[in-house]
């Protein structure tokens, strides 16, 4: 059970008045969890238990193929919601999700969460508003993997990050980046540790990144982007 003023943390909800009756409904059903680092939320194919908000901590979604090898769809930061597909088409979990770190997650049930949307058109539009970004980012990343070399797509990765960061209000300046391993962007971009370090090496030489240890500043946003172009 979360209290009215937790639940309006999220951003979907955070204009909505204490008064509502479909907003105490879904706070007095839902819970919260805790997770180890490297800890399984769920996995690809399990039955949706409902919205998903990342309290304090990340957590990475991916596909697993049947070699064993991963792709990385995102890496979540407190602040972030996930699980709306599931949660929107009835359908099992697309993804798997694995805590990157010690991390709080709240659970909201699907029911409760889909009388809210219809209660409260402002709340639909949000999430409409966000399920479409969402599916944007995936079909660049589709793209990415597809049609361009490691280089860019570690670009890309670099400034979703930062502009996530901006969404999300952390507060973080666009000059610098979130802390990502080597490993963990090679799996976001398709790719193996080692082309990650050479794409690393290639964009500090040009100018558009310095990479330091547990993070990685950028120096000229507009030349990164012309990368990815």
């Amino acid at each position: 059970m979360l209290e009215i003023a937790q639940l309006k943390q999220v951003s979907y909800f955070s204009a909505l008045p204490n008064t509502s009756t479909a907003l105490k409904t879904l706070a007095n059903r839902s819970t919260i969890e805790y997770f180890e680092a490297e800890q399984l939320l769920f996995l690809e194919g399990d039955s949706c238990r409902g919205l998903y908000y990342l309290e304090a901590g990340q957590v990475r979604l991916f596909k697993s193929g049947p070699d064993g090898r991963e792709q990385v769809v995102q890496i979540l930061k407190a602040g972030a919601t996930f699980n709306e597909t599931a949660v929107l088409d009835g359908g099992c979990l697309p993804t798997s999700a694995e805590a990157v770190e010690a991390s709080e997650v709240w659970i909201l049930p699907v029911q409760p969460f889909l009388t809210l949307l219809e209660a409260e058109s402002g709340v639909a539009r949000a999430v409409l508003y966000n399920f479409a970004r969402e599916m944007r980012q995936l079909t660049e990343l589709v793209a990415d993997i597809s049609l361009k070399h490691v280089t860019a797509r570690v670009a890309r990765i670099l400034l979703e990050q930062v502009e996530q960061d901006s969404i999300l209000g952390v507060g973080i300046s666009n000059a610098v980046t979130a802390q990502l391993t080597q490993q963990q962007l090679a799996a976001m971009a398709g790719t193996v540790r080692e082309m990650v370090g050479r794409a690393l090496r290639t964009l500090q030489k040009a100018g558009a990144i310095e990479a330091r240890r547990g993070h990685i500043i950028i120096k000229d946003i507009k030349l990164l982007q012309k990368v990815t172009s």
